[in-house]
């Protein structure tokens, strides 16, 4: 909604920041000085793993070898009920089969077949209780020594039991062993095996330490066949992270930094004892014509030598910084009132007004200059830097120097008028809006647009979404404002359905909508009224809208997925909190910040950007949308590096709602 559609390639050149942060040669040097850190760190990480599970193992080996004891002896038990005692006894009645069980020879199959492998002894139980045969004669006829246990195996089929037993003058652990069994005869009986318990644990912790000695083989062979994978892929991590932190502070085509790290070094300037500095803001004159006439290259080059003039003139304490598309920010220490402000403006506009070299032309440039002093205008920096961009809007309209006085605030009686004209436009559908076709690059199919709205004022002329929304997000107009472009996008989607063109639409939302708890209601109705499905509705917000609460735009992004709706981050990288949003934001589009874009092919540092967020997106299971696709070479190379949507002129400009339906018709036709 209230992104402006023309786009600009960067340059090659870019211009040194002396004053700021590390520059990237530095970031690059520390990174690599830190990969032996990082592979000793992953070393005792791994080594400690080892350890735990060492320990882990150690504590978990008694029980299991008893576990596993237990299930041996129950084993063994069962091999010989079914196999020796059940055979032997071949009577069809309860009385035969005991007596059968005190016969010589059943007492000798017993004692030379079944006292094996550990065995101690061995008892025959009936299922009422009663000792039929055991190893030990005189406990024949007597009732058994654990009823439980022997009702416990007649019921679940088996059972065991530590007991420690007399052998001989001492005394031992074992494994009691209870099975259920029938005889030949079908009679069923209670099989119980007396295992010898420490050779039986033995035998199963020798097991498990060789089960842990294959595992850690196993281990170790994959630690020392990653570790390189692994090493590689954090530097190149490293590496991307740190080109994306750089972008989010500095302007990719000039190298100057950008409005976040302005805001820092003001911010830092205001800690200084006893400080008096200015900001002012200088907007290049007509800037947009030469664009028009000679081209955005032509454009990229004078901004980047009028950038370089004002960095080689300016004192090397000062910071200059890029704000905007054709705004430049100046944080001028030691200027002090109103004549030392004039001073300034005087010094910046001469140096504005210096030739710049552009093909065969020298271009001279005038410019807009507004000021805001400190401690005079404010005491914060965001409200300093926002004191300026009044005086610079002022100075704009009047064409001279203003510094910065509360008459010129949104609350002047100009202001007010100019909102309550908007709210106006708004009541009387008299705002336009304009669709930008996003493309799927591998099928080259038209799948969605971008709505951008456009204001005619009848006296000051068509007004772009830099001139009003701020004045709607400041006076409170803009809930009205997003739902009538929301509205009016769902309603074009409407129409174009039953038309036979199957089109999203995206819209951009403000800050104050992303904090507003009943925005998900309201684009709920909207969704409803319009008849529209709400995954054909894409929201985007942009890094800085969700700085003031993040906790509440999640909560209220979170309401919008819910039901179907899209999230994306637009102008990734632009901005100042990249990588921690993408974490916490339920977001499933991320579209690149067309100034990375547009100089991928000729500059290797914004190639960089482009294709670790990319990589970052897909990583994080998002899908990525490249704005400022301007030429056949930005897809193909965009194509190669995997990314899913383009969006630029190559497309087609901000148009119509006819002009995208004939644009859709015509790229599916050729498919």
């Amino acid at each position: 909604m209230g992104k402006e559609a023309p786009q600009q390639p960067a340059a090659a050149a870019a211009v040194s920041d002396p004053s700021g942060p590390a520059q990237p040669r530095n970031i690059r040097r520390r990174a690599t000085e830190r990969t032996p850190r990082l592979t000793a760190r992953f070393t005792l990480y791994v080594s400690l793993a080892f350890l735990g599970i060492a320990a882990l193992a150690v504590v978990l080996a008694g029980s299991w070898a008893v576990s596993r004891a237990r299930e041996e002896a129950v084993g063994q038990a069962r091999l010989v009920a079914n196999a020796i005692v059940a055979p032997a006894l071949r009577s069809e009645t309860a009385e035969g089969a005991a007596r059968q069980a005190t016969s010589a020879t059943f007492d000798r199959t017993v004692r030379r077949s079944a006292l094996s492998d550990g065995a101690l002894r061995l008892k025959v139980h009936s299922a009422e209780g009663r000792i039929w045969y055991s190893t030990r004669r005189a406990e024949v006829g007597g009732p058994s020594e654990r009823p439980d246990a022997v009702r416990q195996a007649m019921r679940r089929g088996s059972t065991t039991r530590i007991a420690t037993i007399a052998v001989g003058d001492n005394t031992q652990k074992a494994i009691e062993a209870y099975v259920r069994t029938r005889t030949a005869g079908g009679v069923p009986v209670v099989v119980e095996l007396y295992k010898d318990f420490a050779p039986a644990v033995r035998a199963e912790r020798r097991k498990l330490a060789a089960y842990a000695a294959m595992v850690g083989l196993v281990l170790v062979a994959l630690y020392v066949a990653t570790l390189p994978i692994l090493v590689r892929a954090g530097r190149r991590m490293r590496e991307q992270v740190q080109a994306i932190q750089r972008h989010a502070y500095y302007d990719p085509l000039t190298g100057l930094p950008n409005r976040a790290l302005f805001r820092d070094r003001v911010a830092a300037a205001m800690a200084e004892p006893a400080a008096r500095f200015a900001v002012a803001i200088v907007d290049l004159a007509r800037f947009r014509e030469v664009n028009d006439t000679l081209g955005h290259r032509a454009g990229d080059r004078l901004l980047t030598g009028i950038a370089r003039t004002l960095r080689m003139d300016m004192p090397a304490r000062d910071t200059v910084a890029r704000l905007g598309e054709d705004e430049f920010g100046v944080l001028a220490h030691g200027v002090a009132g109103t004549d030392g402000a004039a001073r300034l403006a005087a010094r910046l506009r001469e140096i504005v007004a210096e030739p710049q070299r552009v093909g065969d032309l020298d271009l001279e440039m005038q410019c807009s200059i507004g000021i805001a002093l400190y401690p005079d205008h404010a005491r914060d920096p965001e409200t300093l830097v926002r004191c300026a961009d009044i005086a610079v809007q002022a100075s704009t309209s009047a064409g001279d120097l203003v510094v910065y006085h509360d008459t010129l605030d949104d609350y002047s009686p100009a202001r007010l008028t100019l909102a309550a004209e908007l709210r106006r436009a708004i009541a009387e559908d008299a705002l336009t809006v304009l669709y930008q076709p996003q493309a799927d690059i591998e099928s080259g199919r038209i799948r969605s647009c971008e709505a951008l709205v456009r204001w005619e004022h009848p006296e000051l002329g068509l007004l772009t979404p830099d001139k009003f929304i701020p004045l709607a997000e400041r006076t409170g107009i803009i809930r009205e404002l997003t739902t009538y472009v929301i509205k009016r996008s769902l309603a074009q989607c409407r129409e174009w359905q039953e038309r036979g063109v199957d089109l999203g639409v995206a819209v951009n939302i403000s800050g104050l909508d992303v904090l507003d708890i009943e925005f998900p209601d309201r684009v709920r109705a909207l969704l409803d009224e319009a008849g529209i499905e709400p995954a054909r509705l894409e929201l985007e917000i942009t890094e800085n809208t969700v700085l003031d609460d993040p906790a509440r735009a999640r909560a209220v992004l979170d309401r919008l997925t819910e039901f179907g709706v899209r999230v994306a981050i637009d102008d990734f990288g632009s901005g100042n909190s990249s990588l921690g949003y993408l974490k916490r934001l339920p977001v499933q589009i991320l579209k690149i910040d067309k100034s990375f874009v547009l100089g991928m092919n000729s500059d290797p540092d914004n190639g960089v950007i482009v294709r670790s967020t990319i990589d970052l997106g897909h990583n994080l299971g998002l899908r990525v949308v490249a704005e400022g696709v301007e030429d056949e070479a930005a897809w193909n190379t965009l194509a190669q590096l995997g990314c899913d949507i383009a969006q630029g002129y190559l497309l087609g400009k901000p148009s119509p709602p006819e002009v995208i339906e004939r644009l859709v018709r015509e790229r599916t036709a050729t498919a």
